[in-house]
């Protein structure tokens, strides 16, 4: 396990995960983060839960040896979905804190109890969602809102603007009162569905809780950065070449 002064490693599928990034250091400026994006195996939601998991588990044990950070964040929705207590069996000591847990928090601030799961299309199997909304707590009032589009739009560094705003539109038509934001795509599109969810939908983010979760954890076991420079950013991807493409609209 790393030292105070250690990187906070956030694993992602591709360039959704800098929304993580951002909300960690919002809370935490002088924290180095590292962004490691699987742009050669994603989307996971493609894959067979065994390969996520097996991918996902070597991955993070590799950057663990690597980067000797003191906490990890998987940022991934269908990768906490596979492989979340694989990583933290895995990596133990090293803290693991997954993008999980988000539909009870919208469903308390949901009056109507008409809650919608915002993620991009394919980032999540639907089968395996709906039968974890079954077990989950607030689960079975979920309608899965999948944006078209939303994960390539973010993946290129284009506006998602539009799409964002009509999927909205729909879903407040449909008496939805509550979003949760559950994968890091729409995470990085927060702005944009808060302005046209208007005051009256609650809106809930995946990345802002899991960076309030790395904000308690780290002040709890006194492994805070004492330094005073801002933190560093680092991104690294398993395809080069969609991390350069990536980089170079950012």
């Amino acid at each position: 396990m790393g030292s105070s002064d250690s990187p906070i490693v956030v694993i992602a599928s591709g360039f959704g995960g800098t929304a993580v990034c951002d909300a960690i250091v919002r809370l935490l400026p002088k924290e180095d983060t590292v962004l490691l994006a699987d742009h050669a195996y994603a989307p996971y939601a493609r894959r067979r839960s065994a390969v996520v998991i097996d991918r996902l588990t070597r991955l993070a044990c590799d950057v663990a040896a690597e980067r000797r950070p003191k906490l990890v964040v998987l940022a991934s929705a269908q990768g906490c979905a596979d492989a979340l207590e694989p990583i933290r069996a895995g990596l133990a000591p090293v803290p693991v804190i997954g993008i999980d847990g988000i539909v009870p928090q919208a469903a308390a601030r949901s009056a109507a109890g008409r809650i919608a799961l915002m993620t991009g299309s394919g980032c999540l199997r639907g089968g395996q969602l709906a039968r974890a909304l079954k077990r989950e707590r607030g689960g079975g009032r979920v309608t899965w809102s999948a944006v078209p589009g939303l994960r390539e739009l973010v993946e290129s560094g284009r506006d998602a603007g539009s799409a964002v705003a009509a999927e909205v539109s729909t879903l407040r038509a449909a008496g939805v009162d509550a979003i949760a934001l559950g994968c890091p795509h729409a995470s990085a599109v927060a702005a944009q569905v808060k302005l046209a969810a208007g005051e009256q939908v609650a809106v809930v983010d995946s990345a802002a809780l899991a960076a309030e979760r790395v904000r308690r954890l780290l002040m709890r076991g006194g492994l805070t950065t004492a330094r005073r420079r801002p933190g560093r950013r680092e991104l690294v991807s398993t395809d080069p070449a969609a991390g350069q493409a990536g980089l170079a609209t950012r």
